[in-house]
């Protein structure tokens, strides 16, 4: 069985998994030290309306893009789960097409082959995958708002410390009364804000929020 792991053929699904479970183990030693991976990912993501219609594209550069984004559940799952999840099913996904092939051919697909198929067949995977969490995540269930609405809004920080140069993760309800998760820093002269503070939102900067202590 190792054998087959570490054929060439299989080194692309192997090192899949592998990264995964690396991900796993520095979001856990983040999680301890008080910053997430996660939070870094989705900090970076660039902010642009992400749609659920799927299956009408209008016209616009990104609106392809946007769907499949929309579709994948972007937005809605933290970036590092849809990962994950990814990573997970990729891997698997090829592992089996190729233990399948050659149990039953005696052949391994070439990875040409098997890596652009294995990907395609875990795209639904990921999908359900990041519909599942979805049901079970309501913090990531909101509404669609503008970010906007958020500037003014009490928050409290989650995980890792807020400061001028250093984002951590806040929890802000909207005026629906629905959670979100968002990055925030310190307003310069502030700070720093660790996790139970309240804070108040007094602008947004791109995909973050700056933020000064709030009322007691």
């Amino acid at each position: 069985m190792l054998d087959l792991l570490l054929t060439d053929a299989n080194i692309p699904f192997s090192t899949a998994l592998a990264l995964m479970l690396i991900i796993g183990l520095f979001e856990g030693v983040g999680a301890v030290l008080g910053f997430g991976l996660g939070n870094m990912l989705d900090s970076l993501i660039p902010q642009f309306e992400v749609s659920t219609d799927f299956e009408v594209a209008d016209a616009g550069s990104n609106s392809a893009l946007s769907r499949l984004l929309g579709w994948l559940k972007v937005g809605k799952v933290p970036i590092l789960m849809l990962l994950v999840i990814l990573l997970s099913a990729f891997g698997c996904v090829g592992l089996a097409l190729n233990f399948v092939m050659s149990s039953v051919f005696g052949v391994i697909l070439p990875v040409l082959l098997s890596v652009p198929l294995a990907f395609l067949v875990a795209l639904p995977f990921t999908r359900w995958g990041a519909a599942g969490l979805e049901v079970i995540m309501p913090k990531n269930e909101t509404s669609s708002i503008s970010l906007e609405t958020l500037i003014g809004r009490e928050a409290v920080v989650t995980i890792g410390q807020s400061s001028t140069g250093q984002a951590a993760e806040a929890r802000v309800r909207d005026q629906h009364g629905q959670t979100h998760y968002v990055m925030v820093f310190a307003e310069e002269g502030h700070g720093p804000f660790g996790p139970g503070i309240p804070l108040l939102i007094v602008r947004r900067e791109g995909n973050q929020f700056v933020v000064i202590k709030g009322a007691a």
